[in-house]
C-alpha cells in the first residue's frame, strides 16, 4: 500500500470522493456555490477543513448536498440534475438535494 494526500483522489474513506461531488457540482452551470444549509450542517470533515455542501451518508443513509442556485435557474430541473449527477458518482440510492438560495451568477453591477 501506497501513502496518499487527503486530498488524493485515491486516498481511503469518503474525502475523496466528496471531493470529487463537490468538483462537479461546481462545474453545473447553474450552481453558484455550495452552501452548508441552514444550520451548516450539510458538510463532510476533511483533515484539517469542512467541505461544505456535501454529506454522503453510509450505508442506506441518503448523500445530502445543498447548492445555492444562479438567479433564474429553473429550480426543480436543475435539483433532479444534481441528484442524477451525484447518484452517478456515488451510487447513492438517495440523494437529498437542499437549494438555499439564489443569485446572480456573475457579479452584481
Amino acid at each position: 500500500m501506497r501513502a496518499t494526500s487527503p486530498g488524493d483522489a485515491s486516498a481511503p474513506g469518503r474525502g475523496g470522493l466528496s471531493e470529487r461531488v463537490a468538483d462537479a457540482l461546481l462545474a453545473h452551470p447553474d450552481v453558484v456555490r455550495l452552501s452548508g444549509g441552514q444550520f451548516g450542517s450539510i458538510a463532510t470533515y476533511l483533515p484539517g477543513r469542512r467541505l461544505v455542501g456535501v454529506a454522503l451518508g453510509d450505508g442506506g443513509e441518503p448523500a445530502r448536498i445543498s447548492v445555492v442556485l444562479r438567479l433564474g435557474a429553473p429550480v426543480l430541473a436543475t435539483a433532479d440534475a444534481l441528484r442524477v449527477l451525484v447518484g452517478a458518482e456515488t451510487g447513492a440510492e438517495r440523494v437529498d438535494v437542499v437549494v438555499t438560495d439564489v443569485e446572480p451568477a456573475g457579479p452584481v453591477p
